[in-house]
């Protein structure tokens, strides 16, 4: 899998074979570290705790062995591999169970792999719905016993005495021997920055798509999701989609000949090549292949999917090194 591109770099946390950061006793695993696929999440949760597993001390004073923070794809594979483990575990969440898979648009379709969720085995999906997976993910925490402590946001995590003690913006505090994070990349979502993007019709999740109709809506960005959310929006909408790059070369097969055919068919417009420069209430405005002429395009709705910004200043914070990867080349895990 590729991470970044020459021009445009990623920053990721360093993390060792092990997914042990440079702050030992702190792990990553999944979005956070580059794995963003589901199947791939999943793997690297339960691969995480198999490392972390060995070197739990068993004479801690902490109140629990591991605290997950993160209750996404890879933090509820991490918690039940603990769980089967038999050690403490907990798991915060700033947000509600599923992370990233939670803001997906309700009728969107995650396509995944079979994968392997620790005490409960094969999960043998190619095509769902966001709904069914996450009913999925409940019933299996349930049937364990393991409940997700959700709105509560890490604020800090320091090292004191052989443990970590983490506190949430609730006010909680909670002391463990490790801590794995397991947080997405998209709770920030990466802004254009250009005039106009505060406006309330600029957003950057598509939640409810069955309810916008007799819009003319832009969508910026070229890669699954805002190809998606194309697709959800474009049988009741007019829909545009201003991409940089001179084509879809980032996205899953079956998205590519979808969004081929709703091109063909009128029902999508694309505009290669662009970028939007500013965001008026009823226009965007746009260059196209570097030309400074400036374009106008009649607008209601603007829907940003240009990626997420990683929670660089929370890990510098726990001291975790992050280093800026253009164009490389990484190995998946098995």
């Amino acid at each position: 899998m590729w991470i970044g591109t020459e021009k445009r770099g990623v920053d990721l946390p360093h993390v060792s074979p092990s997914f042990e950061t440079n702050v030992p006793g702190i792990y990553i695993a999944g979005e956070l570290g580059g794995m963003g696929l589901i199947r791939n999440a999943v793997a690297q949760g339960k691969e995480a705790v198999e490392n972390i597993v060995g070197n739990i001390k068993k004479d801690s004073k902490a109140d629990y062995d591991l605290i997950v923070v993160g209750a996404g794809p890879s933090g509820i594979s991490a918690t039940l591999a603990v769980k089967k483990a038999n050690l403490k575990v907990l798991i915060l969440e700033q947000d509600t169970l599923g992370g990233t898979v939670f803001t997906f648009p309700r009728r969107k379709i995650v396509m995944t792999h079979p994968m392997d969720l620790p005490l409960h085995g094969k999960v043998k999906l190619k095509e769902t719905t966001k709904t069914e997976l996450l009913n999925l993910w409940k019933s299996v925490l349930l049937k364990h016993n393991i409940v997700i402590k959700e709105n509560s946001k890490v604020e800090s995590i320091i090292a004191e005495n052989d443990l970590f003690k983490i506190k949430t913006l609730n006010g909680e505090e909670f002391t463990t021997n490790t801590v794995l994070l397991t947080i997405g990349r998209r709770g920030s979502p990466r802004k254009l920055n250009v005039p106009g993007e505060m406006l309330e019709k600029v957003t950057y999740r598509l939640l409810d798509p069955e309810e916008i109709n007799n819009k003319k809506i832009l969508i910026v960005g070229g890669g699954d999701s805002a190809i998606e959310s194309a697709l959800l929006l474009a049988d009741n909408n007019k829909v545009t989609i201003s991409y940089r790059s001179e084509n879809f070369s980032r996205i899953k097969p079956k998205n590519g000949k979808k969004i081929k055919v709703a091109i063909n068919s009128g029902l999508v417009d694309v505009k290669f090549n662009t970028n939007v420069v500013s965001i008026d209430t009823d226009t965007v405005h746009y260059t196209e292949n570097e030309s400074k002429e400036i374009l106008k395009l009649e607008n209601d709705l603007v829907y940003i999917f240009a990626g997420g910004e990683l929670p660089t200043q929370f890990l510098k914070k726990i001291g975790i090194n992050v280093i800026t990867k253009f164009g490389e080349l990484v190995l998946k895990n098995k």
